[in-house]
């Protein structure tokens, strides 16, 4: 395991060594932030306990999961279910404002289980030319809440969503177990936001509408009833493997991944246009994460260096004083808006999960569901106002606008979503207590 770790941090640092160029403005900037801290830190607080290699790569597992997703978004093309359920937007009669907004909300979320980031210029294709009557303003809004609040919600109990898979190993709860709350949360927003559409829609009608042809609902029902049946299969083979050792369920997660697709696509006849396909999107999406490994390696790096630090201490002498002397829904409060507040100014959630984890483990042991619910509900929230979650930046660069138009029409929203996962976390921590 030694030997594996420094190999780990040993290509951990090449690889940072390698993107520190390739990496964008943004990315670059905030990971050479990260470096230059934990460089000082590591200089001031030696000597650490840890080999200086084995510091880095704590985050590598995260990139892994990354670097592998894009065989999902390979066999819903080859299958053909995005090209379905872009044709289910608009089928049938022509459809209101919103009617539209339903369906672009429903699509969203049951392709994102597959595509992940993928779905969003799909959708925005599928829907972009049928709605130019709303004008620009209303476009905007359009998307930003039917994309990114559904991509949010459907996350929220997706197997392959990684903050859903770190934070499950961080807790050490179930995913089982969790995946009635999150169900329950995901179908009840989505509810709600459906509501305030229907009211802000009201009356709305979308102009020069064509009705797609090859929307035949037998079809539809075919392909709905395979991804049903995949994602169902995917969860219980999770589960299975996960049940046998001592693995994480990120690391599980990631090596099923590629067999799944595999023998899906075998299912559906298709194995060689797959093979060809898998290679080219992971070798594609690996030029197109330089970004993102630079960022998390450097941040990596400075989450193992920084509980050595004074500043830590400090910060967990408060915490650990809030958490004893007062309520646990202030304590839990504090976290949520935490990892929000850090989105807000560029922080991607997993970085700052794994900041405040190390100040967690009294409250992990007392209440493992509770912090379950709060760190994934709260650290998905961020997907909706995050300008360096890949989704808005995606969003924003298919409507050519800046990451910040976008994210600016979900803050109130996601201020909401956040409070309410924070009190859903309180309850069952009182409950289960």
């Amino acid at each position: 395991m030694e030997f594996l770790d420094y190999v780990i941090g040993i290509s951990s640092i090449v690889i940072i060594l390698l993107t520190i160029k390739k990496a964008g403005p943004l990315y670059r900037w905030v990971g050479l932030s990260f470096l230059m801290l934990a460089v000082i830190s590591y200089m001031t607080v030696a000597p650490i306990d840890e080999p200086f290699v084995s510091l880095f790569g704590s985050l590598a597992g995260l990139l892994s999961l990354l670097f592998v997703l894009p065989c999902m978004s390979v066999v819903i093309s080859i299958g053909r279910y995005d090209q379905a359920l872009g044709n289910m937007i608009s089928s049938g009669p022509r459809p209101t404002a919103t009617t539209l907004y339903r369906r672009t909300s429903l699509v969203t979320y049951m392709l994102t289980l597959f595509l992940n980031v993928a779905t969003i210029p799909v959708v925005v294709s599928a829907v972009n030319q049928k709605i130019k009557s709303l004008g620009r303003e209303k476009i905007q809004q359009f998307f930003s809440h039917s994309l990114l609040r559904a991509y949010a919600f459907v996350l929220l109990w997706s197997p392959t969503e990684i903050i859903v898979a770190a934070s499950i190993d961080i807790t050490g709860q179930s995913y089982i177990t969790l995946l009635p709350t999150f169900l329950v949360i995901s179908i009840l927003f989505m509810s709600v936001d459906w509501y305030l559409h229907s009211r802000r829609y009201k009356g709305i009608t979308i102009d020069a509408l064509e009705t797609e042809e090859g929307s035949d609902p037998q079809y539809l029902t075919k392909k709905l009833l395979q991804m049903g049946i995949a994602i169902t299969v995917f969860i219980l083979l999770v589960l299975l493997f996960n049940s046998f050792g001592t693995q994480t369920f990120l690391f599980t997660v990631t090596i099923l991944i590629v067999p799944f697709t595999f023998g899906w696509a075998l299912f559906l006849k298709r194995g060689k246009r797959y093979r060809t396909l898998a290679f080219s999107r992971v070798k594609g999406n690996a030029r197109q994460m330089h970004g993102l490994f630079f960022l998390f390696l450097s941040a990596g790096f400075f989450v193992e260096i920084f509980p050595y630090t004074g500043v830590f201490e400090q910060l967990d002498v408060m915490l650990h004083h809030i958490y004893e002397n007062y309520t646990v829904l202030l304590f839990y409060a504090i976290i949520g808006f935490f990892i929000f507040g850090l989105a807000l100014i560029g922080f991607h959630p997993l970085i700052s999960i794994a900041l405040i984890t190390p100040f967690l483990s009294d409250v992990v042991a007392a209440y493992p569901y509770g912090v379950s619910v709060l760190l994934i509900g709260a650290g998905l929230c961020t997907i909706m106002v995050g300008p360096l979650n890949v989704t808005p930046t995606i969003l924003a660069m298919q409507l050519r606008v800046s990451p910040y138009a976008i994210i600016k029409r979900n803050i109130p929203f996601a201020l909401v979503f956040l409070s309410f996962i924070i009190l859903v976390a309180y309850g069952f921590s009182v409950l289960m207590s």
